[in-house]
């Protein structure tokens, strides 16, 4: 063999080494492998939707990153915890991400959580502090206390159980940060700016969910290497992931992906198409013949 070409057929032997790794290295590095964060409190109804598979929320359960949070009406309390102590307590009726990736790192860590509606409490229960979370709009930094989060419709609060931490207005320009220090509530309702006040307001500490009322032990410790049943929630139809398909592009980067699988379903495709303005990303999914370059006409 020429040695130019014994050459080249080394280095595509190589390539072809480092591609092979580089794909078990993905495989190896799922989701679900590399999470921390593990479902440690369940009481009533909750559901998990990682990628395009719909699970029951069981105790023990550990969870990929971006996993999508949904509790029903009824529901007391739901937990995640990672080994930091770091717990994220979910209320009645809320929808929320688990470590969303598409907002950058806060010291090394992505946000615990963005809350896209409902109720969070998020505690450092650790020594480590807790890398905050998002709501549309606002923006917790890295803290080590007890927040509880509310965002329901127009209407945004930060109650300071316990320590301190810097909320900021996202989208305000000027910027606007604000200290909250412990026991002091900062609200926000519709188009207003928000404010800091010393104390909730009777009319607040009555709308807290009763599952946050107390102060709950960690729990994954005593979890860790369980045999977890895994349970499959029937697949999420377009009225259930609406309001993520529509949310703010950081959050939907890699829902077409993610989701691609349930395009296939007749009545899921009908909804993206038929809400295709709300989130135009779908098109080249639904309609790939309208991305075709057209074929060069014969010589």
């Amino acid at each position: 063999m020429h040695p130019l070409a014994a050459s080249i057929k080394r280095r595509l032997q190589s390539l072809g080494l480092v591609l092979v790794l580089v794909a078990a290295a993905a495989l190896t590095a799922t989701p679900a492998a590399r999470a921390a964060a593990m479902v440690t409190i369940v009481e009533g109804e909750a559901t998990l939707v990682d990628g395009a598979r719909a699970l029951v929320a069981t105790e023990g359960l550990k969870l990929g990153d971006e996993t999508l949070v949904r509790t029903g009406a009824s529901t007391t309390l739901l937990r995640i915890e990672w080994p930091d102590g770091t717990a994220a307590d979910f209320g009645p009726d809320t929808q929320a991400m688990v470590e969303p990736g598409g907002f950058g790192k806060r010291a090394g860590r992505v946000p615990a959580v963005y809350l896209l509606r409902g109720w969070l409490k998020l505690s450092s229960l650790g020594q480590a502090t807790t890398p905050g979370a998002l709501t549309a709009r606002i923006d917790v930094a890295p803290f080590k206390g007890s927040l509880v989060v509310m965002a329901v419709g127009d209407e945004t609060w930060v109650f300071a159980e316990g320590g301190s931490a810097t909320v900021a207005e996202r989208h305000a320009r000027p910027p606007v940060n604000l200290a909250l220090k412990s026991g002091e509530v900062y609200a926000r309702s519709g188009a207003g700016k928000g404010a800091v006040a010393p104390r909730p307001s009777p009319s607040q500490m009555q709308r807290v969910p009763r599952g946050f009322r107390d102060t709950l032990p960690l729990r994954s410790a005593a979890l860790q290497g369980r045999s977890v049943a895994v349970r499959n929630a029937p697949p999420p139809v377009y009225a259930d992931l609406r309001e993520w398909l529509v949310a703010e592009q950081p959050l939907r980067r890699g829902f077409t992906r993610r989701f691609a699988e349930r395009a296939r379903d007749g009545a899921f495709r009908a909804g993206l198409v038929e809400h295709l303005v709300a989130h135009p990303e779908w098109e080249p999914v639904l309609f790939p013949e309208r991305f075709l370059k057209p074929a060069s006409a014969p010589r």
